[in-house]
């Protein structure tokens, strides 16, 4: 709510005009390995560059200061996609990148969700289908599996032909498919680690000066996170002031790829 307040108390015409973006973005082309490192006890990390993440700035900013539209309350034009191996997941409004944000990924990272309880993943082409509160805080909810998802399970033997079509039947109403087949399900981008906000909190409390202005009590502040550990069932988590920001302003039905590796886009410099 405090997103869509700060933006609603900016200068209405910037919204609706034509405004002078940012240069159009330059991407890099992909890199030959991962941005992890292996951890103790079968755990992997990922690692952050800070030039590849950000900008360092609230999204209702960038909204006001790039001139994007809003229906609702919810960008226009959104679409998300998540680049598994560099651990970023970039919010694009048509053609421009507007933010890229740092995330973990399932205790098992490498290669697409092919079950329930592999801690997997998915790779492919989905859609936001839900918005709901979590366990881990807020959730945007990804509309595994998909089509090609439940055909390959057909194929294996996992789901049955009725399975299929109902899955089926629920995406092209733009709904989250069933999500209690053998394929697996609830996959969700989603907020930290719950001992972590736990321990941020503590902090916060012992030390009020620590927590950086606009935050609430238990958010990391990503900007300063260099590396973090896998740890989801196959979910894709992020830190809570970044899971925030993009519950508030990506609609139902914005458009998320998911990809194991590819051409990374710095973020914008203005």
């Amino acid at each position: 709510m405090r997103l869509l307040i700060a933006i609603a108390g900016a200068v209405s015409m910037t919204l609706i005009s034509c405004a002078v973006g940012p240069p159009a973005p330059i991407t890099l082309p992909t890199p030959p390995g991962p941005a992890a490192r292996p951890g103790p006890w079968d755990t992997t990390y990922a690692l952050y560059n800070p030039a590849l993440f950000g900008p360092e700035r609230p999204l209702a900013d960038l909204i006001v200061a790039y001139g994007l539209r809003l229906r609702d309350g919810k960008l226009e034009d959104a679409r998300l996609l998540l680049n598994k191996a560099q651990r970023r997941l970039e919010l694009w409004v048509g053609r421009r990148m507007i933010k890229a944000y740092r995330i973990q990924l399932g205790q098992n990272p490498t290669g697409p969700k092919a079950r329930q309880g592999d801690s997997r993943t998915p790779e492919g082409e989905y859609f936001i289908c839900a918005h709901r509160r979590s366990t881990f805080y807020l959730a945007l909810w990804i509309s595994y599996p998909n089509l090609d998802d439940a055909r390959s399970g057909l194929e294996a033997g996992r789901i049955n032909q009725r399975q299929l079509e109902e899955i089926a039947a629920a995406l092209k109403k733009g709904e989250c498919p069933p999500q209690d087949t053998n394929l697996g399900g609830r996959l969700l981008l989603h907020g930290q680690l719950p001992e972590h906000t736990a321990r941020l909190a503590r902090d916060h409390r012992r030390r009020p000066g620590a927590l950086r202005p606009g935050f609430e009590v238990g958010d990391a502040n990503p900007a300063e996170v260099r590396e973090f550990y896998d740890w989801t069932d196959g979910c894709a988590a992020l830190f809570n002031p970044d899971i925030r920001e993009l519950y508030e302003c990506i609609p139902d039905g914005a458009p998320l790829t998911i990809v194991a590796n590819g051409p990374v886009t710095p973020p914008p410099t203005r």
